[in-house]
């Protein structure tokens, strides 16, 4: 009996609970970025660290589905329609929680809509209204109040949304950061610090963000209790791991640290044969900005021929062999290819407008010597500003190389800086030359189009035409019921931005290799949009 004792003890409840704690532990996903999270606010997010963040502790009317296809989320249902199109009528769901238990509402919509359009906030995407929610251009130019916006909340649960036109993709809007609901009584306790680390954070969506602190370089999505569709959220925890080196993540990844690891260059040749080994095109647009000036004050990059030999003196096919190998293609436009498509002819966009700025380098030592004559300089020297991730530095120095050969009397120096800095550099145009990118919000070539707008927070180059506005105003306005005019506008757009004008050094279109463990499942990615974890689980 004292053995039979002995032997039921051994299984008892402490031993249940030692199982318990394995098995939470293993149950953990395991992942990496390679920044840190420069902000989590979905009003002041500027970048794709932050955006990848709101998407998963937010959601908006719509989340896109495993398929990228917007589906309903805090919207219970498809919303009535009246005014030809131009009057929406939301039901939200009765369901709908924030992550302190309180009720998302149809006027946290509007609390939140109308903060992005306000001038006083300085909203990185608010332009992403503009010419779409009735009164965003006006109010965004300070010519009307925010609470003239087309939105307005009719009782707790119904939003009532007034467009200038109707808008064939607002639906694919919906599942931006832009349009989230804000919950107005914690945001303004909050003050400027909304957003600034996990204390200061409240979430409607699958996760919840934990132990970030604002500068850290881990951090945890723990799964929302009070989120409405729980049930279809598998995993309890997911680990985030700051990165920046690509030996240091295969390490991680080899020893147990990581689930899944992207990789690039002799990387991929070294394991392109495992068999967690995988590729996919993605919609990231990579290029370098040039500050032509602001604030009236112009810089020697306001020299158009200047921006032009920069641009045609990189062999952008030599950079994507040696340094990526991954999938990613040269690109001479801003927008990337295979993945919108002429409503009528089906064509791709990138097909139809072709290469607007390529690699050509005895034009370019002709564009350099005529800047050079122009600006009564015999050298120059600029600097160029990027991340500090070992891709990013090999892609600097890949550049200064091919710069200081192909353009004598020109001499680069380069300027490392941690991804937040580099974002921050970004918006407050301090820098000559910022290599950076864009991977888009939505299937349309208006969402790479749109930033260079003028006096578009996402500008931040100096460029403006009153032509290219007209075109991108109108692609989102008046001709946004006429989808082949549409499309015309903005292949013209395009053609101003860069054959016209070289506002940016169009690179590569970016691909994505990566090892994942095989137990690791739907890690939900797509072309163009933020990941999407709340499917994610680790057998």
């Amino acid at each position: 009996m004292l053995l039979s004792f002995a032997a039921l003890a051994a299984c008892g409840p402490a031993d249940e609970k030692k199982e318990k704690v394995k098995s939470d532990k293993e149950n953990v996903i395991n992942i990496m970025e390679t920044s840190g999270i420069p902000n989590a606010s979905p009003t002041l997010a500027d970048n794709s660290v932050s955006f990848r963040a709101i998407n998963q502790i937010g959601e908006g009317l719509y989340r896109l589905d495993k398929d990228g296809k917007p589906a309903l989320a805090m919207a219970a249902s498809e919303p009535e329609v009246s005014n030809d199109g131009k009057t929406l009528v939301y039901k939200i769901r009765e369901d709908a929680n924030w992550s302190n238990g309180e009720p998302v509402t149809a006027a946290d919509f509007e609390y939140a809509w109308k903060k992005v359009v306000d001038p006083k906030t300085a909203a990185a995407y608010g332009p992403q209204m503009e010419e779409i929610v009735k009164n965003a251009t006006q109010i965004l130019k300070g010519e009307m109040s925010p609470d003239e916006l087309g939105v307005q909340a009719l009782d707790d649960k119904t939003l009532q949304v007034e467009l200038e036109n109707p808008v064939p993709i607002f639906k694919e809007l919906l599942t931006t950061a832009t349009f989230f609901p804000q919950n107005e009584k914690f945001v303004e306790q909050q003050g400027e610090k909304y957003g600034t680390s996990s204390e200061t954070l409240i979430s409607n969506g699958p996760f919840i963000l934990k132990n970030w602190s604002g500068t850290n370089l881990t951090w945890d999505y723990v799964k929302n209790p009070a989120y409405w569709d729980k049930a279809n959220v598998p995993a309890p925890k997911i680990h985030v791991t700051v990165v920046k080196d690509t030996n240091a993540a295969l390490n991680l990844y080899n020893t147990g640290k990581l689930d899944r690891v992207e990789l690039d260059g002799e990387f991929v040749k070294q394991y392109q044969t495992d068999p967690n080994f995988h590729t996919s095109i993605t919609g990231r647009s990579v290029y370098v900005k040039m500050n032509q000036g602001k604030e009236g004050e112009a810089t020697v990059l306001a020299n158009s021929h200047l921006r032009r030999a920069l641009a045609m003196s990189i062999d952008k096919q030599g950079m994507v062999d040696t340094l990526l190998a991954n999938g990613s293609k040269p690109l001479d436009g801003d927008v990337p290819g295979e993945i919108m498509f002429d409503p009528e002819s089906h064509q791709d966009f990138r097909q139809q407008n072709g290469s607007l700025l390529g690699y050509d380098k005895e034009a370019a030592k002709k564009y350099f010597d005529q800047a050079l004559d122009e600006l009564g300089k015999d050298q120059l020297t600029l600097t160029i500003t990027s991340g500090d991730t070992t891709l990013q530095k090999k892609q600097t120095e890949f550049m200064q190389n091919q710069w200081e050969t192909n353009l004598p009397g020109l001499s680069i120096k380069i300027k490392n800086v941690t991804n937040q800095a580099s974002f921050q550099a970004d918006v407050t145009q301090d820098f000559e030359l910022l290599l950076g990118g864009w991977g888009g919000d939505y299937q349309d070539p208006l969402t790479y189009l749109n930033l260079f707008l003028t006096g578009s927070p996402g500008n931040h180059t100096g460029f403006s035409d009153a032509k290219y506005d007209e075109l991108v105003l109108g692609a989102k306005g008046k001709l946004s019921n006429q989808p082949e005019e549409r499309w015309q506008a903005l292949l013209q757009a395009e053609q101003i931005l860069l054959k016209d004008q070289a506002v940016l050094i169009p690179l590569y279109q970016g691909g994505r290799a990566y090892l994942q463990k095989e137990q690791l499942e739907n890690y939900v990615t797509y072309p163009i949009g933020a990941e999407n974890y709340k499917w994610m689980t680790k057998k």
